[in-house]
């Protein structure tokens, strides 16, 4: 009797859950989460109930024992079906979608050809439509402009090309008020050479003198000789001589940047007072720069050179211990605010180091430090094999420490544009990567969402004389619409070129078309909103060599398939061959832009086409 009323309630439970994973459609993955969980608890404890109630031959004791027993096995057992063990609640900056924003780039309100605050502020709007929920702006202080203001004269001002402080204090007031927080770029490693500190340890001023790396110079046959074979990030050596002290400085970026000693624990306090002047003025966390190269050995040692002969740089001029230690004491200061008001000031940390040695700038629970490095694993070219994205998410998956959070970037003001990396066809399907991977924030760069490519630019457009490499052509003007400028400005002539392609590809024509990118980016974007892109399982595939998969599921009757085809053929696709409880039939919830299937088409599991750099969010349906 009582295994017949096991399987009478066991086909009464899948039933029921049948029936919810029918008709609750998109709507269920957050209701199941909210109200209908304990809806269903009380649904099933009744059929228990009443199954029980047939068994009028047992004791009434033995029968409310064997109850509260069953009970708790459905209670367990539904616990372990929508995933909630060990799930905690999700902070802001987990939840966020994060966009930077170039200001010099985004929108021109006075007329001078370079964008300012307050173009920004009059295009909170658009911010709100995506779905925004934090900008990061690049630098906003006082700089002589040679590296986009990463080489900063007054890290407490506001460059006057931007605007002023009152237009900040606006800026960050409207943002709060529209629900969207400011995270600002600190540049902690070094200084612009027009700095006061650089300017007054020239001339060993106190207590300046040993504000900046600086060594004396080495003599070969009475020849001078720098201090090392230490080599600068954008070539050259890594030492300049300066007539005035007799002594060479450090610069790990351009000679213009002198890289601030670290060492100082005066250096290291300014800093700190630097992070509390901006969260007095109610800044909600920074992007902080260049971290692995705040510290350098100290005794100069030259580099050993390396099999593909470049200079080892790990414990000589990046990912010195004492880096991963500064990060822990500026989290500490972050939490310390956060002590005062529940908020939590949020920090992330720029770094190109490998995994193994960038996870070490999360700390630990002894120690935190940031709440994310910024992950470039998406920077590269669009024809990887699926097996390369397969290898290096379980990478990052099975190296990523208990608790800790990633970060999902495909392009950012340092790199080429991503639709220019991948394609413009392939643009939507990484978008549908970096915005529904699990465990991690998307960071997402003005002008991504629409498909804006590199601009060409002639040598006597490029303003950056001094690196031997090109960035500008990612940096230029952000397209609002088709009239002259792209809407970015009012002058003829802006500080860099406006793409020509803005004709067509612009904001206003985007949202007034039926698909477009930035229509398929707000999609995806809504999408995320779901419960099961924020805490379900996931799981990746190699679906052939150019085509690459993964799932999202938070319960056996929903799972959301997002399948790319990474490469230039056309592909089939079996997904029931690599999951097999998959539903026999799937609808096309999300389509890329040149897909050949349409949002709302329904597809066989076991047997689709994809298109070459096509992209497909699929959603389970069991009818």
């Amino acid at each position: 009797m009582i295994f017949q009323d096991i399987a009478k309630m066991s086909f009464l439970i899948f039933l029921c859950f049948m029936i919810l994973g029918v008709e609750a459609g998109n709507k269920e993955l957050i209701d199941l989460h909210r109200e209908e969980k304990s809806n269903i608890e009380l649904e099933l404890k009744s059929i228990v109930n009443n199954t029980f109630k047939e068994e009028t031959n047992l004791e009434y004791k033995d029968k409310n024992n064997r109850t509260k027993r069953k009970t708790k096995f459905i209670k367990e057992n539904l616990e372990d079906i929508f995933n909630k063990k060990n799930k905690k609640k999700l902070d802001w900056w987990q939840t966020c979608l994060i966009y930077e924003i170039c200001p010099r780039s985004f929108k021109d309100s006075t007329g001078t050809g370079m964008g300012d605050l307050r173009g920004i502020i009059e295009k909170i709007p658009y911010l709100k439509y995506l779905g925004v929920c934090a900008v990061w702006l690049t630098p906003i202080y006082p700089s002589p402009g040679v590296d986009m203001g990463y080489d900063i004269t007054d890290y407490r001002g506001i460059d006057e090309i931007m605007g002023t402080m009152e237009d900040f204090e606006e800026l960050k007031n409207k943002l709060h008020e529209n629900g969207i927080k400011i995270i600002l770029d600190i540049v902690p490693n070094h200084t612009s050479d027009k700095h006061e500190w650089f300017i007054k340890s020239v001339q060993r001023e106190e207590p300046y003198t040993d504000y900046y790396v600086w060594v004396d110079a080495k003599y070969v046959n009475g020849t001078r000789q720098v201090p090392n074979n230490w080599m600068a990030v954008f070539g050259n050596t890594m030492w300049e001589w300066n007539e005035i002290r007799q002594q060479y400085y450090l610069h790990q970026f351009f000679t213009q940047q002198p890289d601030l000693n670290f060492w100082n624990p005066l250096v290291r306090k300014d800093i700190k007072d630097v992070l509390r002047f901006w969260l007095d003025k109610g800044v909600d966390g920074f992007r902080m720069d260049a971290v692995p190269y705040i510290y350098e050995r100290q005794d100069f040692l030259d580099s050993p050179i390396l099999n593909d002969g470049t200079l080892e740089i790990i414990d000589y001029t990046q990912g010195l211990d004492e880096c991963f230690y500064e990060v822990n004491d500026w989290r500490y200061l972050l939490d310390e605010y956060k002590k005062k008001d529940g908020k939590t000031r949020f920090m992330a940390i720029e770094t190109y180091l490998k995994f193994k040695y960038s996870k070490k700038f999360y700390g630990n629970e002894t120690n935190p430090g940031a709440h994310f490095p910024l992950n470039s694993c998406f920077f590269s070219p669009k024809h990887l094999p699926a097996k390369e994205y397969v290898d290096r998410l379980t990478e990052l998956f099975s190296n990523l420490p208990t608790g800790a959070w990633l970060s999902w970037i495909i392009g950012n003001h340092d790199a080429q544009r991503a639709t220019s990396r991948y394609g413009l066809e392939l643009i939507d399907g990484m978008h549908m990567i970096q915005l529904l991977l699990p465990t991690g924030t998307p960071v997402v760069y003005m002008g991504d969402e629409l498909g804006m490519t590199n601009t060409y630019l002639r040598n006597d457009q490029r303003l950056d004389k001094y690196r031997n490499y090109d960035r500008e052509t990612g940096r230029t003007p952000f397209q609002w619409d088709s009239s002259p400028q792209a809407g970015f400005s009012n002058k003829t002539k802006t500080w860099l070129p406006v793409n020509p392609n803005y004709v067509t590809l612009n904001v206003e024509s985007e949202m007034a078309a039926r698909r477009s990118h930035l229509k398929i980016f707000k999609e995806i974007a809504n999408l995320r909103e779901l419960e099961v892109f924020r805490t379900g399982n996931v799981e990746v595939y190699e679906i052939s060599e150019y085509v690459f998969a993964f799932s999202r599921s938070i319960n056996f009757f929903k799972t959301y398939f997002i399948v790319i085809n990474l490469g230039s053929e056309m592909e089939n696709i079996n997904l029931k061959k690599f999951k097999k409880s998959l539903s026999p039939k799937m609808i096309v919830k999300i389509s890329s832009l040149y897909a050949e299937q349409s949002n709302g088409d329904i597809v066989s599991a076991k047997s689709f086409t994809l298109r070459p750099s096509a992209a497909l969010v699929l959603e389970s349906i069991f009818y």
